[in-house]
């Protein structure tokens, strides 16, 4: 039986109102538990997964001296396997495992990596683009505009 058929249950062999109620909190703290746990569980997984991932990345970025699709197949793969080394099994399992994480990661970094480095070649371009010709000769930001023109306007 499910949980929730369980209280059911017990809430039906008891006609007092009170212990329905308290049945029937209890029921739902428990199960509050239970999400919030998984939530917390889930989360730690899930940073310790990118935490993983990046870190090797910019490991590889630091010792290869380029930002290229391959560091991001390495962290994707490297990231995969070792997580596929944790999972619980036999020795023969986990080399399984290590063995598929390492090629679907790869597989999965590959394409994501080469879209992300596309995205960030044209970002970069358009942010050439859209620069003013002042700012380029002048080598002066937004805000540096800002406060000589401020700066002219009282000395006036």
């Amino acid at each position: 039986l499910s949980k929730d058929a369980e209280v059911m249950l017990k809430m039906g062999s008891t006609t007092d109102k009170r212990e329905q109620y308290r049945l029937m909190r209890d029921a739902m703290e428990k199960r509050f538990i239970r999400v919030a746990k998984g939530s917390l569980v889930g989360g730690a997984r899930l940073g310790m997964f990118t935490a993983t991932f990046f870190g090797i990345q910019n490991l590889l970025i630091e010792n290869r001296g380029v930002h290229d699709v391959f560091n991001i197949v390495g962290a994707g793969s490297a990231t995969a396997a070792a997580f596929g080394l944790i999972l619980p099994g036999s020795p023969m399992w986990r080399a399984r495992n290590v063995l598929v994480g390492s090629a679907l990661g790869a597989g999965i970094c590959f394409p994501l990596g080469w879209v992300q480095l596309k995205l960030a070649e044209k970002a970069n371009l358009e942010i050439e683009n859209s620069k003013s010709p002042s700012d380029l000769q002048g080598n002066q930001s937004r805000v540096g505009a800002a406060i000589d023109r401020l700066e002219n306007s009282l000395r006036k």
